[in-house]
């Protein structure tokens, strides 16, 4: 075996075994090549995990299985036998300590599997109890209405015959969360807490204690009844006079954040609309005076941040104005600004950080919270991730692309390692499909179509037709991510490949897909020349949206039906700009714009394609300049640098460049430089370019030369392999398709009637 590496250092390097949980579930692995490396963060001092001496077992025997397999937690099953005393605590170490990096990093379930471990070596740690319900509690991305509606599994329903008396989180790794799961754990937690101090009183009140210490003069003496700190390890001798070593008392810190946990999680069920009232709000209430008690403990600033952060999930900022939302923002910030300031390496304050900052009016803040999110937790996916939501909104394509390549290779070996934490079916797995949509965005705004398409062709090879068809559950929040590809096809104006995408066989079941195919057709067709087929699309796609599920599915922060509903006007705006009906087309192109400035924030958007960039390129291919270079930059303060608006605005100031030195007196209805609308009534009365001063002048020309400059900077990034010429792919025409292409569709799959 090769050297342990030093995120192993709380296990002994000879030490390869790996147990069992009760079912032949295998413990996380802690070593060997598929160890996970999460960095080597630790809580400093955990009661009951410090390595004083053997674990008082509640068994009468300590023999293990020589195979590793069978171990059995004592504390929750009553019965079994546990590992050799001399490495149970190292394990036990280990394992908390892989938990809570897994914590920090979003892993819950992964996490929640680390703490049981955990428990069968150190059962009297009430600490682990708590973050076991913890993890499974509301989070940041899974809260609200989508959490309390969808986690209140009856744990009965779930255990096995052979396994009755186990608890269900042991034996169930499909019950991830659970309200039942995490009641219970904080029920535990709060009842060893108190179990642990009566013992102690009890010992206090009926056993001879002897501490022996020097009083000063250099003598030895005896002392009875000697106040011993909560926290000390007490000798005990029992009747038979052996002396063994018995569970510390839990400390007053961690007595109250489980304490603070068990508000949260005490009455599952709870009524959706009345959660905030009687458990969120609550929780952040006790989280915030354990904080303000101990302002300094990392963990403490955490739980307070994601408290705060979970009862304001996505709702921190208005955006883009970034004006605060809520009196508990200011409270965040200042608190994770201080913890940051004591700990700036800390996995879940960094984590917490970037959501932050990522809808306020200065993302870039959390940068040196990114450096550390990139480079110290090589194996955790979506912390590795998390900088890219901060790549996007500073213009940084190519660290967008990078990052999430990163990520999705961590992820990986993950999914490997644990594919019941990590694979297709987990909730992780939400996690893992993130990072290719972040980094097919990324690599679409960026012009790196390569790229894009074999990440999305990746994705693929998971979220497939069989997959869905074999887990109809998985549609409501997977199904959306398996159109990527047809983005990029849109993107990049591959119209004819477009029309040689395959249908779904099941347009219900891949509801998402299926609109998007039709969509992309629709705009193939109306780009290609071919009106009537571009219409019959457009209708296939209008009655695929009006099924009332796509209420029911989301993309992450927004429902299908939004989504939907903004694509619905782009579509029926191209056909009318490529029937000829110019202004009906940018009426129509600027209301799927209002549609999607009013999509919930999201990273990444929406919309992978922003609709700005057909709006401005078309508006400047018919000479409204004005309107076309607004538009650009409004595109540019949502996406900054992107290669496509600054291919719009540049164009614009070249063509005002022009008419500023060479005016043009009369305008005629063709509206050169001028804004498109067709009525003084809804739009300001149309202003003919002034002679240029040679200020004028001078600012454009220096406007351009700037701009210039950030897109030859941005065409040398790597994997950059579009040279974009045009804002938006709709701006160049093909040629147009040979005979009639709607006499080419599959009347089985293809008519509307068979879709309703």
């Amino acid at each position: 075996m090769s050297e342990t590496p030093n995120w192993y250092h709380t296990l002994p390097p000879d030490d390869s075994e790996r147990a069992h949980f009760p079912g032949g579930r295998p413990f996380p692995v802690l070593e060997g090549p598929l160890a996970i490396d999460l960095g080597d963060y630790q809580r400093l001092a955990v009661s009951n995990l410090e390595d004083h001496g053997p674990v008082r077992s509640s068994s009468s025997s300590s023999s293990s299985n020589s195979t590793g397999t069978g171990n059995t937690c004592s504390t929750c099953s009553g019965s079994g036998s546990g590992p050799p005393a001399e490495k149970g605590n190292k394990r036990a170490r280990a394992y908390f300590d892989l938990g809570l990096r897994s914590m920090f990093g979003y892993q819950h379930e992964k996490a929640s599997k680390c703490f049981l471990a955990c428990l069968t070596y150190r059962p009297d740690c009430a600490l682990v109890h708590g973050l076991i319900a913890l993890c499974h509690s509301p989070n940041y991305n899974f809260k609200g209405d989508a959490y309390y509606e969808s986690t209140d599994h009856e744990e009965h329903l779930y255990l096995t015959e052979i396994n009755h008396d186990l608890p269900v989180d042991m034996i169930a790794p499909s019950l991830f969360p659970s309200q039942r799961v995490a009641e219970r754990h904080s029920r535990l937690a709060v009842q060893k807490v108190e179990e642990l101090r009566e013992q102690h009183r009890k010992r206090n009140r009926n056993r001879k204690r002897k501490t022996i210490f020097s009083n000063g003069a250099g003598e030895s003496v005896p002392m009875d009844g000697v106040e011993v700190e909560m926290e000390m390890e007490i000798e005990a001798v029992d009747d038979d006079g052996d002396a063994s070593y018995y569970p510390t008392m839990i400390s007053e810190i961690e007595s109250q954040i489980v304490g603070a946990i068990r508000l949260l999680t005490c009455q599952p069920g709870v009524d959706p609309r009345l959660a905030e009232e009687r458990v969120a709000r609550p929780y952040v209430d006790a989280m915030t005076k354990v904080y303000m008690k101990y302002p300094n403990d990392a963990e403490v600033a955490y739980f307070f941040a994601e408290s705060l952060m979970v009862l304001n999930a996505w709702s921190l900022y208005e955006y883009p104005t970034g004006k605060s939302l809520s009196e508990d923002v200011t409270k965040l910030r200042n608190g994770l600004e201080s913890a940051l300031k004591l700990h700036p390496e800390h996995a879940g304050l960094c984590h917490m950080y970037v959501h932050l900052c990522e809808m306020s009016s200065d993302p870039a803040k959390a940068l040196p919270a990114c450096a550390t999110l990139r480079t110290k937790f090589p194996d955790a996916g979506h912390l590795t991730h998390m900088p890219t939501h901060i790549d996007v909104l500073v213009g940084d394509y190519e660290s967008c692309v990078r990052y999430n390549y990163k990520a999705i290779h961590a992820d990986m070996k993950v999914m490997t390692t644990s594919p019941d934490t990590a694979g297709p079916l987990s909730f992780y797995f939400g996690y893992i499909v993130h990072n290719y949509h972040m980094l097919v965005y990324g690599a679409i705004l960026g012009a790196m179509e390569g790229k894009a398409m074999e990440t999305a062709t990746m994705l693929n090879g998971y979220l497939n037709e069989r997959l869905f068809m074999e887990n109809p559950d998985l549609t409501a929040y997977l199904e959306s991510y398996s159109a990527l590809e047809i983005h990029v096809l849109v993107r990049f104006g591959r119209w004819h490949e477009i029309l040689k995408l395959e249908l779904p066989h099941h347009p219900l079941l891949m509801l998402y897909r299926s609109a998007m195919t039709r969509y992309a057709r629709a705009l193939a067709f109306a780009n290609l020349g071919d009106i009537a087929a571009a219409k019959f699309e457009a209708d296939v796609f209008d009655h695929l949206r009006a099924e009332p599920c796509t209420n029911n599915r989301i993309l992450h922060n927004n429902t299908v039906a939004a989504l939907l509903a903004v694509d619905s006007p782009m579509i029926h705006g191209e056909i009318a700009y490529n029937s000829g009906n110019h202004q009906e087309a940018f009426s129509l192109l600027r209301q799927a714009i209002v549609l999607q400035d009013g999509l919930n924030y999201d990273e990444p958007w929406g919309k992978m394609q922003p609709i700005r960039h057909a709006l401005g390129g078309l508006l400047l291919e018919q000479g409204f300049i004005i309107e076309a270079e607004q538009v650009f930059r409004d595109d540019l303060r949502f996406h900054p640098k992107n290669p496509w608006g600054l291919t719009g605005l540049i164009q614009c100031l070249k063509s005002k460049l022009t008419k500023l030195r060479h005016p043009v007196p009369n305008h005629n209805e063709n509206g050169n430089g001028g804004s498109c609308c067709r009525s003084k009534k809804d739009s300001p009365q149309r202003q003919p370019f002034q002679n240029g001063t040679k200020a004028s002048v001078a600012e454009t020309e220096a406007e351009i030369k700037h701009l210039s400059y950030l897109l030859s900077e941005q065409q040398k990034m790597e994997w950059v392999d579009f040279k974009v010429t045009a804002a938006c792919m709709c701006c160049r025409h093909g040629g147009k398709v040979v005979g009639n292409p709607v006499q080419e569709l599959s009347t089985e799959q293809d008519a509307p009637s068979l879709v309703t």
